[in-house]
């Protein structure tokens, strides 16, 4: 019963990853079309990197924040 559930959970996935994928190709196409290829490129790989970069990015800054009050605080102390 629960591989039927797994089974489809993966193909629900995979059909989700498939149209969006579609979404972008042709989103991609239309903006080629009608601003030109480095408009597009940078419409298409924009997203894809924000969301590979964007979790890193915030965890980052946010150490960074994090240090900058402690030392802050141990000079203030």
């Amino acid at each position: 019963m629960s591989h039927d559930r797994d089974q489809d959970h993966d193909e629900h996935q995979a059909l989700a990853v498939t149209l969006g994928l579609l979404l972008l190709i042709g989103g991609v196409l239309l903006v080629s079309c009608w601003a030109g290829p480095f408009t597009a490129f940078a419409a298409g790989a924009g997203p894809i990197l924000a969301a590979y970069l964007g979790p890193r990015l915030a965890r980052r800054l946010a150490v960074h924040r994090a240090v900058r009050r402690l030392r802050r605080s141990l000079r203030d102390a």
